[in-house]
């Protein structure tokens, strides 16, 4: 097979790649943005009815309710960002693997990309202005802090579900005996 023939059937597929790879990081935003503010809702409503003081027993089995529901939707977010995050990392890799194929002349934007995020080492391009591209700050932390948020966003709000789930247990138990809230 000729370099041409193995460009022309790299084209179409780098950039099939390409527009599911940018479409994923998308989709894995936006579906971290919903979770947060769904989060953010319900700990908002379980907290404004923990603030009201002495609560009936519909009120401290509606946060018991709300706490489990929580929970449940924790679990959903840490599997939906992980699966998104797992298939984004795919693209990514196959994307990095024609980029490096003998046949490839054009820019290799992922590679870059790849060599900023995971080797932290600067861009060369003699053409540019200026001609190196040094990693931030923000690109040596990315990978040490906020890439790891599929998984330290769910843990924090299952935590602070539980700690609320916790708080309605014992009134709950404190109400059945018959004793004050």
């Amino acid at each position: 097979m000729s370099a041409a023939t193995d460009r022309s059937d790299l084209d179409p597929t780098y950039e099939r790649l390409l527009m599911l790879w940018t479409s994923g990081v998308r989709d894995y935003h936006t579906m971290l943005s919903d979770y947060l503010t769904a989060h953010s809702i319900f700990v908002a409503v379980i907290g404004l009815i923990v603030s009201r003081g002495l609560l009936p027993l519909s009120f401290t089995v509606l946060i018991a309710l709300l706490c489990a529901f929580g929970v449940l939707m924790c679990l959903q977010m840490a599997i939906v960002l992980g699966r998104l995050s797992g298939q984004n990392a795919l693209w990514e890799w196959r994307l990095r693997g024609i980029e490096q194929s003998p046949g490839w002349d054009r820019q290799k934007l992922i590679m870059s990309l790849y060599q900023l995020h995971e080797s932290r080492q600067p861009i060369q391009d003699p053409l540019n202005e200026p001609p190196v591209f040094l990693p931030s700050w923000a690109f040596r932390q990315h990978r040490q802090w906020w890439a790891h948020r599929a998984v330290s966003f769910p843990w924090f709000f299952g935590l602070v579900y539980g700690m609320f789930f916790v708080w309605a247990a014992t009134q709950l138990i404190r109400l059945i005996a018959g004793g004050s809230p």
